[in-house]
C-alpha cells in the first residue's frame, strides 16, 4: 500500500508508530497465550470435581428442562 498524501517524513513517523503498535500487540498476544496455558493447567484439576458433583446431583425429572420454577417469563420480555 502506498500513501501519497503524506510527506516522506510523515510517512516515516507513521511507519514507526505502526511498528511500535505491531510490537506491542505481538507481546500482548504472547502473554495471552501464556496466560491461557496457565489457566488450562490450573483448571485441569476441576474436571474430576465437576464429574463427581454431576454424579452426586442427578438432573431433576419433575419438570421439563425449559420450565422455570418461577413461572412464565413476563410478557414483552424476550
Amino acid at each position: 500500500m502506498r500513501i501519497t498524501l503524506l510527506t516522506p517524513e510523515q510517512a516515516r513517523q507513521c511507519r514507526a508508530v505502526f511498528e511500535g503498535l505491531n510490537a506491542w500487540f505481538s507481546r500482548l498476544r504472547e502473554q495471552l497465550v501464556t496466560l491461557a496455558k496457565h489457566l488450562i493447567e490450573a483448571a485441569r484439576h476441576l474436571v474430576p470435581l465437576a464429574e463427581r458433583l454431576r454424579a452426586s446431583y442427578p438432573p431433576r425429572r419433575d419438570r421439563p428442562a425449559w420450565a422455570s420454577p418461577y413461572g412464565p417469563a413476563p410478557k414483552g420480555i424476550r
